[in-house]
């Protein structure tokens, strides 16, 4: 059994938003929402989420969406926050450590850091990426059996550990056997006075265990949103993933950049969506639904043409 974790906590000033950082939404639903439905699709038989600042806010759309949570307060950590969400972890086996900001994480990616933990039998499995431009993160150092020696912050790197591109995404699993006294052993002996999760590899590798890392394909899958450009670009990704399989299942869209369509709608092979369209909410389009330019549908069904202008909604 696999219990995913989403850090969600911080408050995410460079948004420039009273919006907590999670509750922006990414094509028409909110972060937060997004990673933890991905957990859930993953396989993660529980998923509590770790919030703190607007937690007003955000509990309420954790509970209507079925999901747990829990308050970490005061914030002095991710290594903190994990230790407030274990008295929801029960009996799994597997312990998943997901970031709120982070909406872009396919399905694929999770089963393949389970799998890189699960082949080596290692405490714990760090998800990792090459970005254009790795300064300012911690440097993920591997030894020539490729598994983790360490993981080391920027400002700490030595001249030939930051010629290292390999960066820490934050992402992680542990064998939940182990993972309470890897918790215990994190001191906080640091400049910013916090428990840092990444603290966990020194000291699982210093009790002769394994420490496992796969990276991701995909460095804008894993980039965190900090600031109203990644979340802009986070929505154009994922439009684009929804646009190309509705192209691929036989829907026509003759102009797939100028159109919003969000991934809660149905659309059935065979559909028309024209120029300039919109279908969001839980909108449904059979295969004879045809909407011609400048449609807009939503939480609305379809299954016959619309004209130009048209909007239907509904609840």
């Amino acid at each position: 059994m696999v219990h995913a974790v989403i850090l969600a906590a911080g408050k995410g000033t460079r948004m420039k938003s009273p919006l907590p950082k999670v509750l922006h939404p990414v094509l028409g639903k909110p972060m937060i929402l997004r990673v933890a439905e991905t957990a859930a699709k993953a396989g993660c038989e529980g998923v509590t989420a770790v919030v703190g600042f607007g937690r007003e806010a955000v509990t309420p759309l954790l509970d209507g969406a079925g999901f747990a949570w829990v308050v970490q307060e005061p914030q002095l950590g991710t290594a903190h926050a994990l230790q407030c969400a274990m008295p929801m972890i029960g009996k799994a086996s597997e312990v998943l450590v997901l970031l709120g900001d982070v909406p872009l994480l396919r399905l694929e990616t999770i089963r393949a850091l389970l799998e890189s933990r699960r082949s080596t039998g290692a405490a714990m499995s760090v998800l990792t990426a090459i970005p254009p431009d790795p300064t300012g993160y911690g440097r993920v150092i591997r030894g020539d059996d490729r598994s983790v020696t360490k993981i080391v912050e920027h400002r700490d790197a030595t001249p030939a550990e930051l010629l290292c591109t390999e960066i820490n995404t934050g992402i992680m699993v542990f064998d939940a056997g182990c993972l309470a006294g890897l918790l215990s052993g994190i001191g906080n002996g640091n400049a910013q006075g916090e428990y840092y999760l990444t603290d966990a590899v020194e000291i699982a590798l210093s009790t002769g265990r394994r420490v496992s890392a796969v990276a991701s394909p995909d460095w804008l899958e894993v980039r965190g949103v900090n600031d109203p450009l990644h979340l802009a670009e986070c929505t154009r990704a994922i439009k684009t993933r929804v646009v190309n399989e509705l192209l691929l299942s036989g829907v026509s869209i003759p102009d797939p950049d100028g159109v919003w369509i969000e991934d809660s709608a149905v659309i059935e092979p065979g559909a028309y969506i024209g120029r300039c369209c919109r279908v969001s909410g839980a909108s449904f389009l059979t295969s004879s639904a045809r909407l011609l330019d400048f449609c807009v549908v939503e939480n609305a069904s379809v299954d016959c043409e619309m004209s130009e202008g048209s909007v239907r909604s509904g609840a």
